[in-house]
C-alpha cells in the first residue's frame, strides 16, 4: 500500500466518522441514554465498517480542506439526527402544554436528555414517543437514510447546507402544531374545569377555591391524559409517517436536485 492510499483511507474514515458523530449527537436514539463512552465506541465501530464500504467523492489531503469537508459531513449528520429528534419532540411540546394547563408542571425529575431537571410528564411523553418509534421501526428508517446518504452524497461532496434550513424551520412549526392538537383534549377539559371553579367561587366566596381547584385540575388533567393515550399514540404514529418524505426533501435540496 502506498502512502497516498493510506492517507486517502484515513481521510475517508475521518469524514465518515464526522457524519456518524453528527447523527449520534442529535438523534434521540441512542441519545444521552447511553454513556458517552458507549456512544463514542458506536461511532468508531460504524465508521470503521462504513469507511471501507463507500468510496469518497474525491481525494482530500490533510489540512484545512479536510477540516472543512469534515464540518460539512458533521452538519449533514446533525440534520438527519435532528430531523428524527424534532419528530419525537412533538410529544415534548404536547407534554409542556398539558402540564401548564393542568398544573402537572409541578412534579419534576432528572432528565438525562437535557442534563438537568425536567417535567415528569415530559419524561413520560418522550419515553412513549421513543417506544412508538421503536415499535413502528422509525429508527430503522432513519438509519437506512443515514447509510444511504453515504451512497447518494459521498463524503467530501460539495453540498448546499443552507438549502435545508427552511424545511427545518417549518418542521419546528409542524411539531408544535401536532403537539398542540394532541394536547387539546386536556386543555379543553382543564379550561372547562377552571370555568366551573370560577363560577363556584362567585357563588360561594367563602370556599377555599384555590386548594380545591389545584386538586381538581390535577385529577381532571391526569384522567383526561390517560383517556387520550390511545389517540395520542395514533397521532404520533401518523406524524412519524412524514419523516421519510422530509428526509428525502432535505437531502435532495442539499444535493441541489430540488
Amino acid at each position: 500500500m502506498n502512502d497516498f492510499g493510506l492517507v486517502d483511507q484515513v481521510s475517508t474514515f475521518a469524514l465518515v466518522m464526522s457524519r456518524m458523530a453528527g447523527f449520534v449527537v442529535l438523534s434521540p436514539l441512542p441519545g444521552t441514554w447511553l454513556p458517552k463512552q458507549a456512544r463514542v465506541a458506536l461511532v468508531v465501530v460504524l465508521s470503521l465498517t462504513l469507511g471501507v464500504s463507500f468510496a469518497p467523492a474525491r481525494s482530500i489531503p490533510f489540512g484545512l480542506e479536510l477540516a472543512a469537508a469534515a464540518a460539512t459531513d458533521f452538519t449533514l449528520g446533525l440534520m438527519i439526527g435532528g430531523a428524527f429528534r424534532l419528530f419525537v419532540m412533538a410529544a415534548d411540546f404536547m407534554a409542556g402544554l398539558v402540564a401548564q394547563a393542568s398544573w402537572l408542571s409541578v412534579p419534576t425529575s432528572m432528565n438525562p436528555d437535557h442534563g438537568g431537571q425536567g417535567q415528569a410528564l415530559g419524561q413520560v411523553s418522550i419515553l412513549l414517543a421513543l417506544l412508538l418509534a421503536l415499535a413502528a421501526d422509525v429508527h430503522h428508517v432513519v438509519l437506512s437514510y443515514l447509510l444511504e446518504s453515504f451512497r447518494f452524497i459521498p463524503v467530501g461532496s460539495p453540498v448546499t447546507l443552507t438549502a435545508g434550513v427552511l424545511p427545518f424551520v417549518e418542521l419546528v412549526g409542524r411539531s408544535f402544531d401536532v403537539g398542540m392538537s394532541l394536547a387539546l383534549p386536556v386543555i379543553s377539559i382543564s379550561l372547562a374545569a377552571q370555568t366551573a371553579l370560577a363560577l363556584v367561587s362567585r357563588v360561594a366566596p367563602s370556599l377555599q377555591i384555590f386548594s380545591i381547584g389545584f386538586a381538581v385540575l390535577v385529577v381532571t388533567g391526569l384522567v383526561t391524559f390517560m383517556a387520550s393515550m390511545r389517540s395520542i399514540a395514533e397521532g404520533l404514529l401518523r406524524y412519524y409517517e412524514g419523516l421519510p418524505p422530509f428526509l428525502d426533501e432535505i437531502l435532495l435540496r442539499m444535493m441541489g436536485a430540488a
